[in-house]
C-alpha cells in the first residue's frame, strides 16, 4: 500500500466519522422539533461548530495531497469525492440546525407538528436515505466491473429515492395549506413552517447529489442531471398511492414555493 493510498483510507475514515456525526445532529434536530427547547438547539449549534472545522481541516488534506502527489485515475477520483461530500456534509448539518431552529419557532407559536403527517413521513424517508448514505463511504468498488457492486447498487437507489422525498414534501404542503384557520394573520408562520419541511427535502437532494459523486469515483462518470432524470422519467409512468403524478414533481431541485396572498382550503 502508498503512501497516498495509506491517506485516502484515513481520509475517508474522517469522512465516515464527520457523517455519523451529521446523523446524529439529524436525530437530534428531529428530538428539537418535538421539545422545542433552547438548550436542544443550542446543543445542535455547538455540534455544528465542530463540523465546520472538520470540514476546513479534510479539505486542506486534500489540497495537500493534490500538491503532493498529483494523483490520477481513480486517486484522482476519490479526493474530489472526498472534496464535494464535505462540503455536502457541512451543509446537511447547517439543515439540520435550521430544522431546530424552526421547529423551536412551531413550538412557541402552538403548532403541532402531529397536524401533518406527511411531516413524520418525509422525516422516515429522509432519515432512510441518509443511513443508505453513509454505507457508500465503506462501499468503495475497486473492482473492474463496477456496475454489479453494492456501492453502485446503494448510489442508484438513493437517487430513485429522491423522487418519493419530493412527493412526500409536496404531501406536507398541501396539508399545510388545509388548515388554513391555524395560520389566519401569520403568514411568516406559515413560512416558518414549510420552510422546516424544506429543510428535510434539501437533506434528500444533498444525499441524491452524494449518490451521484460516489457513481463518478466508482466509474469515473458525471452522472447528474441525466441519470436522475431518466430515473423519474422511468417513474412518471406509475401514479402514486394519492393519484398524484410524479410528472408534477419533475425539476423540483429548482422549485420554488409561493406564497398565496390567502391561505384556501384544498379541496381535496
Amino acid at each position: 500500500m502508498t503512501e497516498l493510498v495509506k491517506r485516502l483510507e484515513n481520509l475517508f475514515l474522517k469522512l465516515d466519522h464527520t457523517a455519523l456525526l451529521a446523523e446524529q445532529m439529524l436525530a437530534d434536530a428531529l428530538f428539537a422539533v418535538e421539545s422545542g427547547k433552547d438548550e436542544d438547539t443550542e446543543a445542535l449549534i455547538q455540534s455544528n461548530d465542530v463540523i465546520d472545522a472538520r470540514e476546513v481541516e479534510t479539505e486542506q488534506n486534500c489540497i495537500r495531497l493534490l500538491a503532493l502527489y498529483q494523483p490520477a485515475a481513480i486517486d484522482l477520483r476519490r479526493i474530489c469525492f472526498v472534496v464535494k461530500v464535505n462540503s455536502d456534509l457541512e451543509r446537511i448539518a447547517d439543515y439540520c440546525v435550521k430544522i431546530a431552529k424552526r421547529g423551536r419557532i412551531m413550538k412557541q407559536e402552538n403548532i403541532s407538528m402531529r397536524t401533518f403527517p406527511a411531516f413524520y413521513k418525509l422525516v422516515e424517508q429522509v432519515s432512510a436515505t441518509y443511513r443508505q448514505t453513509i454505507r457508500l463511504f465503506t462501499l468503495r468498488d475497486n473492482s473492474e466491473d463496477a456496475e454489479s457492486e453494492p456501492g453502485m447498487q446503494t448510489a442508484r437507489s438513493i437517487i430513485t429515492a429522491d423522487a418519493e422525498t419530493d412527493v412526500l414534501f409536496h404531501e406536507f404542503l398541501d396539508q399545510t395549506l388545509v388548515v388554513e384557520e391555524t395560520f389566519h394573520g401569520r403568514l411568516q408562520v406559515w413560512h416558518e413552517l414549510t420552510a422546516l419541511g424544506r429543510a428535510l427535502e434539501r437533506i434528500g437532494d444533498l444525499c441524491t447529489s452524494i449518490a451521484e459523486d460516489a457513481i463518478f469515483m466508482f466509474t469515473g462518470e458525471i452522472v447528474r442531471h441525466n441519470l436522475a432524470g431518466a430515473l423519474v422519467e422511468n417513474a412518471a409512468s406509475s401514479e402514486n398511492t394519492d393519484g398524484i403524478s410524479f410528472s408534477r414533481f419533475i425539476g423540483t431541485h429548482n422549485h420554488t414555493v409561493p406564497f398565496p396572498t390567502t391561505l384556501t382550503t384544498n379541496g381535496s
